[in-house]
């Protein structure tokens, strides 16, 4: 699964929910075609409320200057490779990790017979922490860049990220950090980062269908769609079918071959 993230890029969300603010001149486009967002690294002199320090970097490409042809996006990294992967292996080994701020995931969804939009935050709508690892690139002037990526895990099995994708996709999910484990994250050692990587339960997210920007997306099931909940899936043992159009034929009034030799 490659889940779609709309950054925090609200100074008082940021501020509210991990404790940190943006650096000084700093204001980011939530269309940002390049991907530039934020996200919080271990702070150089900690400070009580806040989680860490803010750096604003591209989410998974290289910048322009470090891209060479052929490079692919890599906004996402295993966790099962985390460790041996070429394009990660630095970062994780070299203690940068980073939380990634995230208003909301967004997936295409085919359980329901119809593709639809389909949107997961927390269940108390704050903000989610994403685990997430960050490289810097050094310009031949001597300018630095950064980026980062985001870290997934299988998703088989689970309640709500198990019925996003289309079946015959990996489906894969972002791992998703409790206020708490941002921290330990951040500051705690290898050992206990790594202890950090699992799913976050299905129970304290909230999916809910969006609407295309082609207009509404009406997704087959009860007149206020909820696919995740346990009481519909219960009743739905098969992928419902599309509901059929007649479609009626005026008479034409023409004269027809009355032989098999329709081209002579």
């Amino acid at each position: 699964m490659r889940s779609h993230h709309d950054p925090v890029i609200d100074a008082a969300r940021l501020l509210s929910a991990f404790g940190v603010t943006l650096p000084a001149g700093v204001e980011l486009d939530p269309g940002s075609p390049d991907g530039t967002a934020p996200f919080i690294v271990q702070a150089g002199q900690p400070v009580t409320d806040a989680l860490g320090d803010v750096r604003v970097g591209t989410w998974g490409r290289p910048p322009a200057f470090a891209q060479q042809a052929g490079t692919a996006a890599q906004a996402h990294c295993r966790v099962e490779t985390m460790k041996s992967d070429p394009a990660f292996r630095e970062s994780w080994w070299s203690g940068r990790r980073c939380v990634v701020p995230v208003e909301r995931l967004t997936e295409w969804c085919h359980v329901s017979g119809r593709l639809g939009l389909w949107g997961i935050r927390g269940a108390n709508e704050a903000p989610m922490g994403l685990a997430g690892l960050w490289k810097a690139w050094t310009h031949p002037t001597g300018d630095t860049a950064l980026s980062f990526c985001v870290l997934t895990l299988s998703a088989d099995g689970h309640a709500i990220f198990d019925r996003l994708k289309h079946p015959a996709h990996d489906k894969r999910m972002p791992v998703i950090l409790s206020s708490q484990a941002q921290r330990q994250w951040l500051h705690g050692s290898w050992a206990q980062a790594e202890q950090l990587l699992v799913r976050c339960p299905a129970e304290q997210l909230h999916a809910f269908a969006l609407e295309p920007a082609s207009g509404p997306s009406r997704l087959d099931g009860p007149d206020e769609a909820d696919m995740f909940a346990d009481e519909w899936w219960a009743t739905t043992p098969h992928v419902p079918s599309k509901k059929r159009i007649a479609v009626r034929r005026k008479p034409v009034d023409a004269t027809v071959p009355t032989t098999g030799d329709l081209f002579s």
